[in-house]
């Protein structure tokens, strides 16, 4: 019985490390500034939090689900937003990401803590 115990522990303890490893760099919230990361809203990349999840994209653009999605380097994302469909391209390296969000510039953000 102990050495049960004693695997379904290891076992356990598995599965959260490489659970943990497998979620994607993007996920999290992120801003041009510090400043911004506590903010709601806005109404363009320089005033406002881009909050990421596995399934969702939440900018100044609005709610957007995330449909297909290519992964290399970057993460390439066709979001679909209340405001209709756009190409994203996520390119996440450590604190910082740089965005494309449809055919506007690239913008550099920073993850918030």
């Amino acid at each position: 019985m102990q050495r049960f115990v004693v695997w379904a522990a290891c076992a356990a303890g598995v599965f959260a490390v490489s659970s943990a490893q497998a979620q994607e760099q993007f996920i999290g919230r992120w801003a041009a500034n510090p400043e911004l990361c506590s903010a709601r809203g806005g109404d363009s990349a320089a005033n406002s939090a881009l909050v990421a999840t596995d399934t969702s994209l939440w900018w100044f653009d609005g709610y957007c689900r995330i449909g297909k999605m290519y992964k290399a380097k970057a993460v390439y994302v066709q979001a679909h937003c209340s405001k209709g469909d756009v190409s994203v391209t996520m390119d996440a390296q450590g604190g910082r990401m740089r965005v494309t969000w449809g055919g506007a510039k690239p913008e550099e953000l920073k993850r918030c803590n």
